[in-house]
């Protein structure tokens, strides 16, 4: 099982959605990294939500799992679905996706659909 990521735009009167053009992947198994870069809950906490509300949390994390890759690596999968390396390939393309979509239509406008 896993998760899927996608960003989106809210439509007129916010009924509406125009997803970006980002589609992420990342499995159940490393939800135990994830917490520990993230908090409690991890990405599921921001779902539906304004990347303005967490982006400062999203970056924090990222930038430690890149420095402190021994502190995650003690959390991947035994069974090999789900590494560090993939883990953080897939937080770096998220983070990425959200600093290029929010340079055009700001962070209070870029959304995250984490389901």
């Amino acid at each position: 099982m896993s998760y899927d990521i996608e960003l989106y735009r809210k439509g007129l009167r916010n009924k509406q959605r125009a997803y970006y053009n980002y589609e992420g992947n990342i499995t159940y198994n490393v939800c135990k990294m994830l917490e520990v870069a993230f908090g409690e809950s991890h990405l599921k906490k921001w779902n539906d939500l304004s990347c303005d509300k967490f982006y400062k949390d999203l970056e924090k994390g990222y930038f430690d799992m890149i420095k402190n890759p021994k502190k995650y690596k003690q959390y991947d999968s035994p069974n090999g679905w789900g590494t560090y390396e993939t883990t953080l390939y897939s937080i770096e393309k998220l983070y990425k996706a959200i600093k290029e979509y929010a340079e055009i239509d700001g962070l209070e406008n870029v959304f995250l659909d984490f389901t």
